[in-house]
């Protein structure tokens, strides 16, 4: 039931607004998802676009580089310049010493002595024009002549540190420039790509090589190696106005290598690194990372794009989706592999969900406002019908709540012939019959409580007599059992002494005498056993002289002897210290339980825990057997059960007996230690 506890003027006037709540709701949200999934669209198709457009543009860069190096290296300026100082090389270092003091020399910190030194100084002087005006047309870092047969850098343009090493064995054999001459063989006419790592000669920024061999009369003699700048890479990622790209204030391009590290800086980073390092604080990023990335004023190979449009990418997907970006935020991101050769490197356009919904983020609130407007009027039109119904309503209901309150000569007054008249009118009707059966069934319910009442007495009289059978019949064991043994055991006893003094005073030949002696004294000791277990089953002697745990293990081992089934005994602590009765009354149980099973259960195996819990003791008795049904339970001809029942109830305790078909019975009894309980 909607609203229980309001009245129904407020129901109805909740019901309009409730109405026309959810009337907005669904309207507005339909008309909001319909438009932000069109926006989405269309934002989606922007960053595919300007995605196609810079990949075109970067694979279009590659391909050119391979272009370049490719007829460069087939150039015959090139091929005579590699010779020329492949010629003179070993000797200008060996008289040089070694590569730092052959750079001084070029640089003009040292002057050459030698002859070899100034053949390839002069060598490099006539070579450099040519080359450095390659470089600076076609844009690249660094130009390098290295030799084919044992990776001496013979040539670069720019005269760094790695000028005069040897790829193979000196300082920068480890690098990413040692590694692109070392994929190039003699049968091959391939371009090799590197990736983007950090270079020490150009002070640990990134670097990337392109590497294709010179050949010569058909040997290869040299590796020509452009060195490629990220600067390249930064120009064609981040150049243009993104405003009017359609990337907005928030969209960017870039591009992801392997080790998801970025191959281009951040466009955030360069516009606005304060805010940029900031935001990369805050959610985490390695302190370390930060510190390097504004240190070395790049986030290229330094910041990591772990997500999951990034790794799908890599994995050769191209698709969009929303994701969360590097910096924490929600974006829409279009994504795709680049087809640039030795290079897997992944591109994703991504622009702020918050910038891309603005338009839709602002329908959003407009609708809210409609809404709230329609509400209101919806507000205003229900108390105006609520209460026009609600009145004759209310009145009635005054009525009924009197007639309720016990003035059951309370009438409805009938002001109209509609549904609410009609209601009055067999209300009025209803009242006359109500206040009718009130004065019957009051005469019926005095008799009612008087016979219940009755009942209960009978009931507790009963209990309170069958607790004093059980104590009297308790009574009249214990006198007959201290009779028996007093009376015919010792009468039992003297018989069979005297009849066994008769039989040591016959004579020999009288055998027929000694013979009924004999028998006689053999059916004594049978009439002396059977009376010992007469008195054991009236009122077991171990009971009252050492108490109920010794009782409980006599009768479990007399069980156990007589029926065959295994019985285990556990006793917890081993000297329990209850009252007479009490142990009495646990000793009952235990023996009906016992009976049951040897009588119903078909068991092999009975366990018995006795337990002193503190302020009660328990006594659970578990077989093996077939399991007793609910309804043997719960058979009123089930003495044995309700006697069970019947004397722990008299200690204030309770019984719980369940059983499972073909697993077994457990009867569980609990019975307070209390030494007074008023049943």
């Amino acid at each position: 039931m909607i609203f229980p506890a309001i009245k129904l003027r407020t129901k109805l006037q909740l019901s309009f607004l409730l109405i026309g709540f959810v009337s907005i709701l669904i309207t507005g949200w339909q008309a909001y998802e319909s438009a932000k999934t069109a926006l989405e669209d269309v934002t989606f198709q922007w960053l595919t676009a300007m995605r196609e457009s810079r990949r075109e543009q970067i694979e279009y860069y590659f391909t050119r580089v391979q272009t370049d190096i490719r007829s460069y290296a087939r150039d015959r300026s090139v091929i005579e310049a590699a010779r020329e100082l492949m010629s003179v090389f070993p000797d200008a270092r060996r008289e040089a010493g070694d590569a730092a003091r052959l750079l001084d020399m070029v640089q003009g910190a040292a002057q050459p002595q030698a002859n070899a030194l100034r053949e390839y100084l002069r060598a490099l002087r006539r070579h450099d024009t040519q080359i450095e005006t390659f470089r600076a047309l076609h844009g690249y870092y660094d130009i390098f002549l290295v030799t084919a047969n044992n990776g001496d850098v013979v040539y670069t343009a720019r005269r760094e540190t790695d000028f005069a090493t040897n790829l193979r064995n000196g300082p920068y054999s480890n690098s990413n420039l040692a590694a692109v001459v070392s994929l190039l063989h003699d049968d091959s006419d391939t371009v090799r790509f590197v990736d983007f790592l950090p270079y020490e000669p150009s002070g640990m920024r990134p670097a990337s090589f392109v590497a294709t061999p010179v050949y010569d009369g058909g040997a290869m003699i040299a590796v020509l190696v452009f060195q490629l700048s990220i600067d390249d890479i930064n120009g064609l990622m981040t150049g243009g106005n993104r405003r009017s790209d359609g990337m907005g204030s928030s969209g960017e391009t870039y591009i992801v290598g392997t080790d998801l590290r970025m191959r281009n800086d951040s466009r955030f980073f360069i516009e606005q690194p304060a805010r940029y390092l900031k935001t990369l604080r805050d959610i985490g990023t390695d302190s370390a990372i930060v510190g390097a990335i504004e240190r070395n004023r790049t986030s290229v190979l330094l910041q990591e794009v772990r997500t999951s449009a990034s790794l799908a990418a890599l994995r050769g997907e191209t698709d969009t989706r929303e994701v969360e970006d590097y910096r924490g935020v929600r974006v829409l991101s279009s994504f795709t592999p680049l087809r640039i050769p030795d290079l897997h490197w992944v591109m994703l356009s991504e622009i702020d969900e918050t910038e891309a919904f603005r338009a839709v983020y602002a329908l959003r609130e407009r609708l809210i406002l409609i809404g709230l407007v329609i509400l209101l009027f919806a507000f205003s039109l229900g108390v105006t019908i609520a209460r026009t119904i609600t009145r004759p309503i209310l009145s009635l209901a005054e009525v009924a709540e009197s007639f309720g309150g016990g003035k059951l000569d309370e009438r409805a007054a009938v002001e109209a012939r509609d549904e609410i008249g009609l209601l009055g009118s067999t209300f009025n009707t209803m009242a006359e019959q109500v206040q009718e059966h009130t004065t019957r069934l009051q005469s019926e319910i005095e008799v009612r409580i008087k016979a219940e009442e009755q009942l209960m007495r009978s009931e507790e009289q009963l209990r309170n007599l069958s607790t004093h059978l059980q104590s009297v019949r308790e009574e009249e064991r214990k006198r007959l059992a201290r009779e028996i043994h007093d009376e015919l055991g010792q009468r039992l006893t003297t018989m069979k002494l005297h009849l066994s003094l008769l039989r040591d005073d016959a004579r020999d030949e009288q055998a027929d005498i000694l013979d009924g002696m004999e028998s006689a004294i053999a059916n004594i000791d049978a009439t002396i056993q059977a009376v010992k277990r007469l008195i054991s089953e009236l009122r077991p002697g171990l009971l009252d002289d050492l108490g109920l745990t010794a009782a409980i293990e006599w009768q479990a081992e007399d069980f156990q002897r007589r029926t065959g089934i295994r019985c285990e005994v556990s006793i917890s602590p081993h000297d329990i210290a209850l009252d007479q009765d009490r142990s009495t009354a646990v000793f009952r149980i235990f023996q009906e339980t016992l009976t049951n099973v040897a009588r119903h259960a078909s068991a092999t195996h009975v366990t018995v825990y006795l337990t002193d819990n503190g302020d009660e003791v328990e006594l659970i008795t578990t077989d093996n057997g077939r399991g007793i049904t609910r309804e043997e339970i719960d058979d009123p001809r089930s003495f044995g059960l309700l006697g069970i029942r019947e004397r722990a109830h008299a200690f204030g305790g309770t019984v719980d007996i369940s059983g499972t078909p073909n697993v077994g019975t457990v009867v569980s009894a609990m019975l307070p230690k209390a030494q007074e309980f008023d049943a």
